[in-house]
């Protein structure tokens, strides 16, 4: 197996074992850290310090939500581009890595879900297979999107060598 298979495999139980992690943690566990990244973005907003604690705590409170879905999406549009670049070690046609991607980012997502049911203060959500998905396919069109440009760019340069 050569480093490329070994590396990108690597990467993508990373993490699965990271947002397993996110998904284990107890119900008030996971709303403390969203609440902290939320407070965190909020002070950094306040760049002239004119909000009252009140204000942030209004602010915090409307926008975590946002925030939380925000994180599903990005974890999941990370994982979408490391799951097709491992697969992408080992076939080769487009198609084929499209479907095996995007199936086993969608699996995870609803094997994701299904784990939250069995965590004391979390549930299972549809919604967020759904925002995660939509992550997933995020990654594997945007990995797409750039293994296109670097093959224009490479086809191009091979021309322009011939010459």
């Amino acid at each position: 197996m050569n480093i490329r298979k070994v590396l990108s495999t690597v990467l993508v139980i990373i993490w699965m074992l990271t947002i397993f992690y996110f998904s284990h943690q107890q119900g008030t566990g996971s709303s403390s850290t969203s609440k902290k990244v939320t407070e965190a973005i909020v002070n950094i907003l306040d760049i002239k310090k004119e909000m009252t604690e009140e204000n942030k705590e209004e602010i915090v409170k409307i926008i975590e939500p946002i925030i939380r879905k925000l994180a599903h999406y990005t974890l999941y549009m990370l994982g979408g581009i490391l799951i097709i670049n491992a697969i992408n070690a080992y076939i080769k046609e487009d198609i084929k890595i499209i479907i095996c991607s995007s199936l086993i980012g969608v699996i995870y997502a609803v094997s994701d879900e299904l784990h939250q049911l069995f965590v004391n203060g979390r549930s299972g959500k549809i919604i967020d297979v759904v925002i995660d998905s939509i992550g997933i396919f995020t990654g594997i069109a945007m990995y797409l999107v750039v293994k296109k440009i670097i093959e224009a760019i490479v086809d191009r340069k091979k021309i322009k060598g011939g010459e």
